[in-house]
């Protein structure tokens, strides 16, 4: 969610404006008009607009005479393949930089996007990765010379795998036509974002194809599913009918809420929905133990709750601190005290003492949001879940160790067995149906630190159980303060695991953690890592609607490293002087926490030498001391695991260096080009290849949906691979590349598929502008100075 400067939540309600054909006053209607569209939109009901050229001086004052903020683009040209051509990057960084510089301190500019939906195939074809690096610079451009302004990127459902890890917040453009469709995709989308707000910067329905009776409709329930499922800003596509884009005035749609001539459609006079209600009895159960740190905070978030829940129970875990002080400023809440027994058997006292027909448990250096429990009770609505919980995201750090931590590895995180269903969710966030949690015998006292939410969510399941993962019902979660207690804390995990593996032994394997069926959420899962090395589905010839990264159990190589396996390499290197075996574990885990400690929460953008230092040794400290409190205890205890081990599925460094799993202008392909002044595309021009390949004596063999290729082409036992882009240009240009790599180390004689390149090509009308000539693509000099300046 976004917060005002006095901590008020705040969700945009917007509109896009534009792009309109270019007059005298630029890509904009003229002044009478733009004021009047202004004071239209206001009316409405909407509170800023979403516009794709960089704003005029006349419309930033419009805006500001009708308390409109702007969500602005920066245009640049980002339609063709920027990443062999270098100097687009730095074109864009320039104009990047001068937008930001200019309204980098006017109040009505509420946010930037610095690209908008790189088109799918062109993302394959030029890399991921390699693209998710130049938006990232872009966007570091805006943080250096706007540090006030929010910065983001919007991309949509075909390449999803595209979300800035420096992102301010996290923007999609979608359009889907049936409500439950939207809800489970906007469910998803709270997963990618993470711990950022999510906007959906695009939403809409074209008139003149489904008549605004169904638009009006969609509108409606879009409006209510963006409110269930707390995005933090939607903006409908789009404000009129009026449309300019690729040099050419757009007839065919009619996405707008008003005509051209400005008149209102049935869509206007649909008003945002009330927040509703469930109807579940919610008492909230605190268990405190020395908390007075942080239990203010806690007990002020539940007064503020939108929906007061049925009653709050403080369990004091016998403190001896000023904790029953504070929770007497808090007379309406039930304040209990018990001998120092240990959380389990705290939850299990606010267990018996609640009357409602939910327990809703979180702890006392957590802050609910104000809508907390509001979304756990819409969800108990539903008598299919028996538990349900949210995320649980750091506050703003207060100080350089504070957000270190926040960033380091091993804070509490949601396991999921797909975007809405959880095999596991934290405890500090967690509700469960009484008679549920009363029915497995509430929770094991024997976990009295950590480690009980485990075994709860395990019981829970075994009995029947389905637990719901709700991205809304989010509690602001403080990570410890001090190294020490930071430390101290993955060392009770540790204890807590080989707790866990005495009654679990099955779920855990040798020399490892617990064996979950589900993905793990949070603690840097939503940075979706080196994306060349990862599974992204791109469906045939790269055209599937929705592009996703495979996640399960498939991890990079330098995240395995991580563990326990250069924990012994330490061990043996000073037990046993294998100085040189056990010294390369040792380095790969030096390494991997390196790589690690790259990654910074949002708290701080620009990392000083000492924050990075701090970071590092806590990723690198805390396998250590995790795993090594874990062996300890499975020791003690006898707690031998008992499940099936098996080398888990790593992505190799390698990998990436096969020919198939290359993007095609990163590996040293021959690239050719045709150009259509009729609107002729790539897909044109591999129907043809196929039509036309016996004649050349050509097999073609298709390549898998996860290939950057779109086919392997054999000819007298020599193998290829061919890939191909179109880039859109004006009107009804085309220019499309073809890029051909022989398979193997040695070159194969490529003519015979450049005559059949050629005649392809003239069959299906496109041209070739300075014949048929090939340049490698790839080179180390072609690729230098990528990033913008």
């Amino acid at each position: 969610m976004f917060f005002d400067n006095e901590n008020t939540k705040l969700r945009l309600n917007g509109v896009t404006y534009g792009p309109f054909a270019p007059t005298e006053a630029g890509p904009w209607p003229d002044p009478s008009q733009l004021q009047a569209d202004m004071m239209q939109i206001r009316r409405l009901g909407f509170d800023c607009i979403r516009v794709y050229e960089s704003p005029s001086d006349f419309l930033v004052e419009a805006c500001r005479q009708q308390g409109l903020g702007i969500v602005a683009g920066i245009p640049w040209t980002q339609h063709v393949d920027f990443i062999s051509q270098p100097q687009i990057a730095r074109e864009a960084g320039q104009q990047v930089r001068r937008a930001s510089r200019r309204w980098a301190h006017e109040p009505v500019i509420s946010a930037f996007l610095v690209g908008n939906e790189i088109e799918k195939t062109l993302v394959r074809w030029m890399g991921p990765e390699q693209v998710r690096e130049v938006i990232e610079d872009l966007i570091s451009i805006v943080q250096q010379e706007a540090p006030g302004k929010l910065v983001s990127y919007a991309s949509y459902p075909s390449t999803e795998y595209l979300i800035p890890r420096n992102a301010d917040f996290v923007s999609f453009n979608v359009f889907l036509e049936k409500s439950e469709t939207l809800a489970v995709y906007l469910q998803r989308l709270q997963n990618l974002a993470g711990t950022r707000p999510l906007v959906i910067s695009e939403f809409g329905l074209d008139s003149h194809q489904h008549g605004e009776a169904a638009q009006a409709q969609v509108r409606h329930w879009f409006e209510e599913e963006a409110w269930r499922a707390g995005v933090a800003g939607r903006f409908w596509f789009s404000f009129t009918d009026e449309w300019h884009r690729g040099g050419e005035e757009v007839t065919g749609w009619d996405f707008g809420l008003v005509t051209r001539e400005r008149r209102e459609k049935e869509a206007c006079r649909i008003t945002p929905p009330q927040p509703v209600f469930g109807q579940s009895r919610i008492s909230v159960v605190v268990c405190t133990h020395n908390g007075s740190a942080t239990l203010r905070e806690c007990l002020d978030g539940l007064q503020r709750q939108n929906q007061p829940p049925h009653e709050v129970i403080i369990v004091d875990d016998g403190s001896t601190d000023a904790t029953a002080e504070i929770a007497s400023g808090f007379p309406q809440f039930r304040y209990v005290k018990q001998h120092h027994a240990g959380l389990s058997a705290a939850r299990n006292l606010g267990m018996k003492l609640a009357t409602g027909e939910v327990i809703a448990y979180t702890d006392d250096d957590c802050i609910p949001d104000e809508d907390w429990v509001r979304h756990l009770s819409l969800t108990f609505d539903n008598t299919a879940w028996t538990a349900a919980g949210g995320p649980n995201l750091s506050p703003p750090p207060r100080n350089v160790t504070e957000a270190c931590v926040a960033a380091a590895p091993g804070a509490p995180s949601e396991v999921l067995f797909n975007d809405m269903e959880a095999e596991h969710l934290p405890g500090c966030n967690l509700a469960i149906r009484k008679a549920a949690l009363e029915a497995i015998g509430g929770f094991r006292e024997e976990f009295v630190t950590a480690g009980d939410d485990v075994d709860v969510c395990w019981r829970l399941h075994e009995a029947g159980g389905r637990l719901r993962f709700v991205p809304a019902a989010f509690v602001w979660h403080h990570r410890r303060f001090t190294v020490k207690a930071y430390m101290r804390q993955q060392a009770g995990y540790g204890r807590s695991e080989a707790m866990l593996m005495r009654r679990y032994p099955q779920k855990f394997a040798w020399l490892g953690g617990a064996r979950w069926r589900g993905s793990i959420y949070g603690d840097g899962a939503g940075d979706l890592g080196n994306l060349d090395r990862q599974k992204i589905y791109f469906g045939p010839y790269g055209l599937a609607p929705f592009q996703c990264v495979y996640a399960g159990w498939e991890t990079g190589f330098w995240t395995w490293w991580r563990g326990l396996p250069w924990l012994f390499g330490l061990m043996l290197s000073i037990l046993l002087g294998w100085s040189y075996g056990c010294g390369a574990l040792l380095a790969l885990g030096i390494i991997a926490a390196q790589r690690r400690a790259g990654r910074f929460d949002d708290g701080i953008k620009q990392p000083t030498l000492w924050q990075r230092s701090l970071l590092w040794f806590l990723c690198l400290a805390q396998p250590i001391v995790r795993d090594w409190a874990r062996l300890k205890t499975v020791i003690k205890l006898k707690a031998w695991p008992r499940g099936k081990w098996q080398w888990p599925k790593v992505s190799w460094p390698w990998h990436a260096f096969r020919a198939d799993k290359r993007p095609p202008v990163l590996s040293g392909a021959r690239l050719y080009e045709f150009w259509s002044d009729q609107g002729v595309d790539r897909e044109s021009l591999l129907s043809q290849l196929i039509r036309k390949a016996s004649q050349f004596d050509l097999l073609i063999t298709p390549t898998d949906n996860e290939s950057y290729w779109d086919m392997k082409v054999t000819h007298v036992g020599k193998h290829w691979w061919l890939s191909s882009v179109t880039e859109y240009h004006e009107s009804q240009r085309r220019l499309t590349r073809i890029a051909l790599r022989a398979e193997g180390w040695l070159g194969n004689d490529v003519s015979p598929l450049e005559e059949w390149l050629a005649q392809s090509a003239r069959d299906c009308g496109m041209s070739l502008p300075h014949g048929l000539h090939s340049t490698v693509v790839g080179s180390k000099s072609e690729m230098s100075a990528l990033q913008p300046r």
